[in-house]
């Protein structure tokens, strides 16, 4: 038997069935098809080249406000760590410095801060007031608000010395008595003349009462004007006096004495 015997060809039908036939009986995915297609006069299609997404940081920024607002909802403004709405808008205004949401809604921040400060003052909470201040400052630090905030801590504070600083009932005998005199926080920072010549006055009378002074006000020029001008009051004896950095700004004065003896500054 020769080679020519075993091998069997192929018949010339199956060789000349067009390319269309053969793909018409063969199921797709058939291992049998070809890997490349043959070009018959057709031009060649490359499919498009896949481009860049530019929605991405878009995408974050919308779902950064969204988070924000979640967390404002829940009076979450900047605690948590990591996880309250000052957090999300940082965020936002990293990728876009002037993204006019996030900015409103820092505002909306402090605006709430301001509510809260408010209410903690009228519980008499005004260490709590303070913490609000402090974050409302973090959160926007050239906010309008700020400055009637501070006064709001600084007034409530004058109001409440004030209450304690209520004249003490005379006694039989002299005992020993703690005026705090208020210092008005407007008249201190413009050195006001007027209220120079009521510090002088209190000067004089407590040198007469041999009473001893503390000068408290929350700036240092501020501590030093009061002293200087009290100091002033007997140019051959210095007051007997110290000083502290606190609020409200006042004079507190100690003396042995029947009744009150020094006068409140008259507004």
């Amino acid at each position: 038997m020769t080679i020519a015997q075993v091998v069997e060809a192929p018949s010339a039908t199956a060789l000349e069935k067009p390319l269309e036939a053969n793909l018409a009986v063969a199921p797709l995915g058939t291992k049998g098809l070809p890997t490349v297609l043959p070009k018959v006069g057709l031009k060649e299609v490359k499919p498009p080249l896949a481009l860049a997404s530019t929605n991405q940081p878009t995408d974050a920024i919308a779902f950064w406000l969204g988070e924000a607002g979640w967390a404002f909802e829940q009076d979450k403004l900047t605690t948590p760590k990591s996880d309250n709405s000052y957090y999300y808008l940082t965020k936002v205004l990293a990728k876009e410095p002037n993204n006019i949401k996030a900015v409103a809604a820092l505002k909306k921040i402090v605006e709430r801060y301001y509510e809260l400060l408010r209410s903690s003052l009228s519980q008499n909470k005004v260490q709590q007031a303070r913490v609000f201040l402090s974050r409302a400052t973090l959160v926007m630090p050239k906010h309008g608000q700020l400055a009637s905030m501070r006064q709001l801590i600084d007034d409530h504070a004058v109001n409440q010395s004030a209450e304690v600083s209520a004249p003490a009932p005379a006694t039989a005998v002299p005992a020993m008595r703690n005026q705090k005199l208020l210092v008005p926080t407007q008249l201190l920072d413009q050195q006001d003349q007027l209220l120079a010549q009521w510090l002088i006055r209190v000067a004089k009378k407590a040198h007469a009462l041999k009473a001893t002074m503390l000068i408290v006000a929350p700036k240092d020029d501020q501590v030093r004007w009061l002293y200087q001008t009290m100091n002033s009051a007997d140019p051959e004896q210095r007051i007997r006096a110290n000083i502290k950095h606190s609020r409200p700004a006042r004079v507190e004065v100690k003396y042995l004495a029947r009744k009150d003896e020094l006068e409140v500054y008259a507004n």
